[in-house]
C-alpha cells in the first residue's frame, strides 16, 4: 500500500472514531446544570468545578503524549476514550456532590488523551504536502457532529440531565470498539527513541509556532465561549446561536475542499493569511449586530478555520521526523490550553462593554495575525515536495 493509500484510510478511520465520539459530546454544556439542579450545589461550587475541569485538560494533553509516544497511537486512544467513558458514567449515576465532582476532575483528565495520537497518526501516514487537508476534514467533520450532537441534546435533556452524560459514555464506548478493530497497533518507540522524541518539543522554532497558534486559539475560544452570550446580549433568541454553529459548520465542510484542492499549490503562508483575513472579515460583520450579519460571519467564521486549523498543525507535524510527532504535536497543543484560559479573561471585560467593542478588538488581532503572516513568510515552511508517483497511484487523503 502507498504512503497515500494508507493516510487515506487513516484519515477516514480516524474521522469515523472522532465522529463517534463528538455525537456525544455535548454533555459537559450542563455540568453546571448537573450540580447545581440535580444536586443543590451553589453556583460558586459549579464554577470551580468547571475551573478544575479547564485546568486538567493541560496535563491530560501531555498524558496523551506520553502514552502515544511509549504505547502507540491506539493504546492511547483506547486509554483516553475508556477513561473518558468512565467519568461520565460517574457524573451520570452519582447521586452525591463529591462523587460527581470527582467524575468532572477524572473527565478533565482524560478529556484531552485522544488528541496527540489522533495527530501523530495523520503526521505519521499521510505525505507531508497533503496533511493539511486531512487535518482539516478531522475539525470539519467535527464541527458538523458537534451540531448533529445539539439536536441529540435538545432531545436527551427532556428526560433528565444525567442521560446526556450516558449517552456521552455510550459513544465513547462506541469510538473505542471502533478503534480496537479498526485501527492498527502501530509501532512503539524505544527508551532512548522516546527521549529524543520529547527533545524535540524544546525546539525554538516549535516554540514560536506554538506562540502564534496561541494567539489564534484564543481568538477561536472567544468565539466559542462569547457567541452565545452576545448573541442573546444583541436582542436576537438564543436558538439563532444554533443556527450560527450549523452555517459555520456548512462552511467548514466547503472550505475544507478548497484546502485540498490548493494545497500544493499555495504556500502555507498564503493559506493562513487568507484563513485569518476571513476571520477578522467574520468579526467585523458579526460586530454590526443584525442577524443577515450574524449569519453572513459565520460562513467566514466555518470557513477560516479549515484554512487556519489543517495548515497550522500541518506545519507543527513538520518540524520534527514522523516519530516525533506525537510529542511536537503534544507541545503545539498546548497553545489551546492558553487559549482556553486567556478567551474569557479577556473577552468577558470586553463583552461587558458591548458586543461592538469584542467583536471589534477580535478582528483586529485576526488582522495583526494575518498582517504579521504576511510580512514573516519563514515563519511557515513550505512541506517537502512528495514523489509524485505515489499520487498517480492513489487517491488523495481527503
Amino acid at each position: 500500500m502507498s504512503l497515500t493509500s494508507e493516510g487515506t484510510t487513516v484519515t477516514r478511520r480516524l474521522v469515523l472514531i472522532r465522529v463517534v465520539n463528538r455525537l456525544g459530546a455535548f454533555a459537559m454544556g450542563f455540568l453546571s446544570l448537573r450540580l447545581t439542579h440535580d444536586l443543590g450545589a451553589s453556583l460558586a461550587l459549579a464554577g470551580l468545578v468547571l475551573a478544575a475541569f479547564g485546568a486538567g485538560t493541560i496535563p491530560s494533553r501531555l498524558l496523551g503524549g506520553v502514552l502515544a509516544t511509549r504505547f502507540g497511537a491506539r493504546t492511547a486512544m483506547l486509554a483516553g476514550l475508556l477513561a473518558c467513558a468512565a467519568a461520565q458514567a460517574t457524573i451520570a449515576l452519582g447521586t452525591s456532590i463529591p462523587v460527581v465532582v470527582g467524575g468532572a476532575l477524572l473527565l478533565g483528565l482524560a478529556y484531552e488523551l485522544v488528541e496527540p495520537a489522533t495527530q501523530a497518526l495523520i503526521a505519521q501516514s499521510v505525505p507531508a504536502d497533503r496533511r493539511a487537508s486531512s487535518y482539516s476534514l478531522l475539525w470539519a467533520s467535527l464541527a458538523v457532529a458537534g451540531v448533529v450532537a445539539g439536536v441529540f441534546a435538545a432531545v436527551l435533556t427532556r428526560w433528565s440531565v444525567g442521560a446526556l452524560f450516558l449517552a456521552d459514555a455510550a459513544t465513547s464506548l462506541a469510538a473505542a470498539a471502533v478503534v480496537w478493530h479498526r485501527l492498527p497497533a502501530g509501532r512503539t518507540l524505544r527508551g532512548t527513541e522516546v527521549r529524543a522524541a520529547w527533545r524535540a518539543v524544546l525546539s525554538l522554532r516549535l516554540a514560536a509556532w506554538t506562540a502564534v497558534g496561541s494567539g489564534y486559539a484564543t481568538l477561536a475560544m472567544i468565539v466559542v465561549f462569547l457567541l452565545p452570550l452576545a448573541v442573546q446580549a444583541g436582542g436576537h433568541p438564543a436558538t439563532l446561536t444554533g443556527w450560527l454553529l450549523a452555517t459555520a459548520a456548512a462552511a467548514a465542510i466547503a472550505a475544507q475542499r478548497i484546502v485540498a484542492a490548493t494545497e500544493r499549490r499555495l504556500a502555507p503562508t498564503t493559506t493562513l493569511t487568507i484563513g485569518y483575513l476571513a476571520l477578522a472579515a467574520a468579526l467585523l460583520l458579526w460586530a454590526g449586530g443584525t442577524v443577515p450579519e450574524l449569519v453572513a460571519g459565520a460562513v467566514f467564521e466555518g470557513a477560516s478555520g479549515s484554512l487556519l486549523l489543517g495548515t497550522q498543525q500541518a506545519i507543527a507535524s513538520r518540524l520534527a521526523p514522523p516519530q516525533h510527532a506525537a510529542t511536537v504535536l503534544t507541545g503545539y497543543g498546548l497553545s489551546w490550553g492558553v487559549g482556553t484560559v486567556l478567551a474569557p479573561l479577556l473577552g468577558a471585560p470586553l463583552l461587558a462593554h458591548g458586543t461592538a467593542t469584542l467583536w471589534l478588538t477580535a478582528a483586529a488581532g485576526a488582522a495583526a495575525l494575518a498582517l504579521g503572516t504576511a510580512l514573516y513568510p519563514r515563519i511557515a515552511p513550505p512541506p517537502p515536495r512528495t514523489d509524485p508517483r505515489l499520487s498517480r497511484r492513489a487517491p488523495t487523503p481527503a
